[in-house]
């Protein structure tokens, strides 16, 4: 056979630095990075140059809103009758679960005051309260942002055992034990979950210091959505307002 056709041992290739390549490599993504940080600082900067001019109506419109919020609490309180307290004692509906779900941006001060006090400062937030006269005329002051009815023991449970947290500190904090419900309320009789939501059902003496420990609970927004008009009451096919033993099923819809 002659060495016309035969192969070599060592095939011809330019020298390849592994180094040189990796360096080339690691300068072109930075490159690339930069490239990307740089076009979204501009879109970002060109949406808040956008965004900076505002129609003298959206000044108008917030001073409109709050005096027509203003005037429609004044009506409410003038023409609502509220039942008293011995009267949801007799019927055995002394809680109250009450969620904020609308009312992203509110201009009137007292509005906004209630939710304060009432730990309600975002949409979706869910609270219990005592089913008595004050919390009524709270209730129908804010009514148009919020949903409220009479929780089951179920609901009660699935709520603190999966969206419960503690408030230590002014400071979340995750309930991870009994031990940490028993440091802050073993005083009261309250060392562990089944007892906080007992206490919460029967409406107990401890109430009150189970619902300071307790943050709100914040919901997510209800599966398949709201399929009335939310700016309509319950009681017209709507949404908003009381729902009495409904609520149970909207709230495991938000769970």
């Amino acid at each position: 056979m002659s060495d016309k056709y035969a192969v070599p041992n060592k095939l011809p290739g330019k020298t390849v630095s592994i180094l040189a390549h990796r360096k080339r490599r690691i300068l072109a993504d930075k490159a690339t990075l930069e490239q990307r940080k740089a076009l979204k600082t501009k879109r970002v900067a060109a949406a808040r140059k956008h965004h900076n001019f505002r129609r003298p109506e959206s000044f108008v419109m917030g001073y409109l809103k709050a005096e027509r919020t203003a005037k429609r609490i004044k009506q409410t309180i003038l023409r609502t009758k509220f039942t008293d307290t011995k009267d949801a004692s007799k019927t055995n509906k002394k809680l109250l679960l009450v969620m904020r779900h609308a009312g992203k941006k509110i201009f009137d001060e007292t509005t906004n005051k209630i939710f304060q006090t009432l730990h309600m400062t975002h949409r979706h937030h869910a609270v219990f309260l005592r089913n008595d006269k004050e919390t009524q005329i709270l209730l129908k002051v804010i009514e148009p942002f919020i949903i409220y009815g009479y929780p089951s023991i179920s609901v009660i449970r699935e709520l603190i055992f999966k969206r419960g947290f503690a408030r230590i500190n002014y400071q979340k904090t995750p309930i991870q034990s009994n031990t940490l419900v028993e440091e802050h309320l073993g005083e009261k009789g309250v060392i562990c979950l089944e007892d906080i939501i007992h206490e919460i059902y029967t409406v107990g003496p401890n109430f009150d210091a189970v619902r300071e420990f307790l943050c709100s609970f914040l919901l997510k927004a209800p599966r398949d959505g709201f399929k009335n008009k939310v700016s309509v009451p319950f009681k017209r096919g709507g949404e908003y307002g009381d729902r009495g033993d409904g609520i149970n099923d909207l709230i495991m819809r938000c769970i």
